[in-house]
């Protein structure tokens, strides 16, 4: 018996629920099947670039004019054996592991890796070429390709190495499920290999949490934080990715740990034994040393989330030094108008909770936040939000860069460093955060932003609940498409001067 699915971003499908036995090679959803996929289509168009590069350094515009009518077969040589050389390296490449976890190999050794590879390709190639007695082909072409594609290659993985680009490289929060001798063995290796990118958040086990039960957290280097009927709660808490089953003789157990993580589209692997056959034909992964079946997955948009941290980097990067002679005469203007510094920077919560310094420009009197408390009875929005239209603390200058978003423009900076994007939910303060309910943490699962659905559709309402659930529809609802249509809103929505 088996069971099937199919996977997507926003949940799965499930199909024989009656019956388990692991899903089918041929339906899984595998997010790790999903980057080597992604990385291993770059490599080939970045070596493709590199072959374009090399040939018009080589030919330059007029030069092939020597071949006379040769010329387009010279030319189609050149592409075919430029189409070999790419499939060349994506084999060896596939046969050095290069895209198989771990998922943060050292740098270094990627490096190595890659001119490793590059030189293996391009060896065979010249082989080729040698045996099949083309004397057609340009060596400069050849050379210049190799070594114009271990440049962009080596050059691409350091890019992904940047904080928070595609999602790549953020460590995924792992939660054990059994903490017995297996449980601890794994949670000890992960905590050091930290490389792998997993980070253990905590163990849940059959029995009651320590605090209920009695149970002693001895022996854990993580805390024991409930019984797997808490899963739904610890897995939104603790912004759970992935949840690791050390447990695999408990069939009744792994199927009640599934019904509960689907729910909330959490990746699941067991630690494995073949459970009597049930999971004879799951597909097997490695998480370093340990072998796991998956049983479940999320698919992460690895292409879409390069694109967003890519366009978040490249455009802040462009928008601040376009804009820095007006951020010099803000600064001056602030200096001007009040006693307090230029830029004000308050500490906020990011994707998966955690904190970053914000910036703004400061356009508040000196005693702003001494003064709060005083003037909460005018709060003009419901439940946790703090907001006076007519704030006494602001500055006539303040009032003004309110009024067009511009004390919001030191936020770029932000973006740049990954720890805000130019689309997504604001980044709330902790005092906001401490009174968040379980449901409301789903917003922080993604990068926080300088503007967003709620910004350009209800920026003036007043209802909490309607912040939260345009924050969650976009979050649901994301898309590189979504986010070009908001800050394309945004330009209207800033215009229009609705900033307060």
């Amino acid at each position: 018996m088996t069971i099937s699915y199919i996977g997507g971003r926003f949940g799965l499908q499930w199909r024989n629920a009656g019956s388990f036995a692991g899903p089918q090679k041929h339906q899984r959803s595998d997010a790790h099947a999903i980057d080597r996929t992604f990385l291993s289509i770059a490599d080939f168009f970045l070596v493709w670039i590199a072959g374009f590069i090399a040939w018009w350094i080589r030919f330059p515009s007029g030069s092939p004019s020597v071949w006379g009518n040769d010329y387009w077969r010279v030319t189609g040589h050149h592409w075919a054996f430029l189409y070999l050389y790419s499939v060349l390296f994506l084999l060896f490449a596939y046969t050095r592991k290069l895209y198989v976890p771990p998922r943060r190999p050292e740098f270094m050794q990627q490096a190595l890796d890659v001119v490793k590879v590059s030189l293996t390709a391009a060896f065979a190639l010249s082989a080729f070429i040698y045996v099949s007695g083309d004397r057609t082909i340009s060596r400069g072409v050849i050379g210049g390709t190799l070594l114009l594609s271990v440049i962009l290659l080596i050059a691409w993985r350091a890019f992904l190495l940047f904080p928070g680009v595609g999602g790549l490289t953020d460590a995924r929060n792992v939660l054990i499920v059994g903490a017995g001798p297996a449980g601890k063995a794994l949670q000890q290796y992960l905590d050091e290999t930290p490389q792998l990118g997993y980070s253990v958040k905590g163990f849940v086990d059959r029995r009651l949490c320590a605090r209920e039960s009695g149970t002693s957290n001895a022996g854990l280097a993580q805390p024991l934080l409930g019984s797997v009927s808490d899963l739904e709660s610890i897995i939104r808490i603790h912004f759970i990715d992935e949840v690791l089953v050390t447990l695999p003789t408990a069939r009744d157990l792994i199927k009640e740990v599934v019904a509960r993580a689907r729910l909330f589209g959490t990746h699941v692997r067991v630690v494995p034994d073949l459970y009597d056959g049930l999971a004879l034909g799951a597909p097997i992964e490695s998480v370093g040393q340990f072998p796991t079946v998956t049983l479940h997955s999320r698919a992460i948009p690895a292409l879409q989330l390069t694109i967003k941290r890519s366009a978040d980097a490249i455009l802040s990067a462009i928008a601040l030094l376009l804009l820095s002679p007006l951020f010099l005469l803000i600064a001056i203007l602030i200096k001007f108008d009040s006693e307090g510094p230029v830029f004000y920077n308050s500490v906020r919560l990011g994707k998966k909770g955690n904190t970053f310094v914000c910036h703004k420009f400061w356009t508040m009197v000196a005693d702003a936040e001494s003064r709060k408390e005083s003037l909460q009875h005018l709060n003009e929005r419901d439940g946790i939000l703090f907001k006076i239209s007519n704030d006494p603390r602001v500055t006539k200058l303040g009032r003004f860069l309110r009024k067009w978003s511009l004390d919001e423009l030191p936020q770029l900076w932000n973006v740049l460093t990954g720890d805000m994007s130019l689309v997504g939910p604001r980044p709330p303060v902790p005092d906001e955060f401490r009174k968040y309910a379980v449901e409301h943490l789903r917003r922080l699962e993604v990068v926080p932003g300088l503007t967003g659905l709620w910004q350009v559709q209800s920026r003036q309402s007043s209802s909490f609940d309607d912040y939260i659930k345009l924050d969650l529809k976009y979050v649901d609802s994301w898309s590189v498409w979504l986010d070009i249509t908001l800050i394309a809103k945004t330009f209207y929505v800033v215009l229009a001067g609705t900033g307060r």
